[in-house]
């Protein structure tokens, strides 16, 4: 997918809407447009990496986003000699224990991740920690800053 194509197509409905209003806005638009393009990359990856994050909570394998010049590439991470992700143990197959004290904003913090991506808090820790045991942690949220990780040329 690239990123150009997309920011053309808003930019071309933007331009259609204003031609509706005549030259001047049509002329307005142009510019707005040209104008938004830098900010409309911006939030589609913010929000593309948003989904990729829900999803790599709820997934054994995990997605990765790269960017290569314009093109966006999803990639799904399987770890080094691991053909297939083997599947999730049943909640019968655990039994281990540990008893964690956490502060309560840590535990409002991990209640309302686990809701957002509509588990429970007892999985939603787990399947934090085996990605974290496993090594192929989701990538964390970046909001209100402009950081991207990946692959990009100039």
């Amino acid at each position: 997918m690239l990123i150009s194509e997309l920011i053309e197509q808003v930019r071309g409905d933007l331009r259609s809407l204003g031609e509706l209003g005549g030259p001047e806005t049509a002329a307005i638009a142009e510019r707005l447009g040209a104008a938004l393009g830098p900010a409309l990359q911006k939030h589609f990856l913010d929000a593309l990496n948003e989904v990729i994050q829900e999803f790599n909570l709820q997934d054994a394998a995990p997605l990765s986003l790269s960017l290569e010049g314009d093109e966006i590439r999803l990639t799904r991470l399987v770890p080094a000699g691991v053909e297939a992700a083997a599947p999730a143990p049943s909640p019968g197959e655990y039994s281990a224990r540990i008893a964690l004290r956490l502060s309560d904003e840590l535990k409002e913090n991990i209640e309302g991740l686990a809701t957002d991506v509509g588990s429970s808090v007892n999985s939603w820790i787990v399947r934090t920690l085996e990605r974290s045991v496993r090594g192929d942690t989701p990538v964390t949220s970046f909001k209100g800053r402009n950081q991207l990780r990946g692959k990009g040329r100039a």
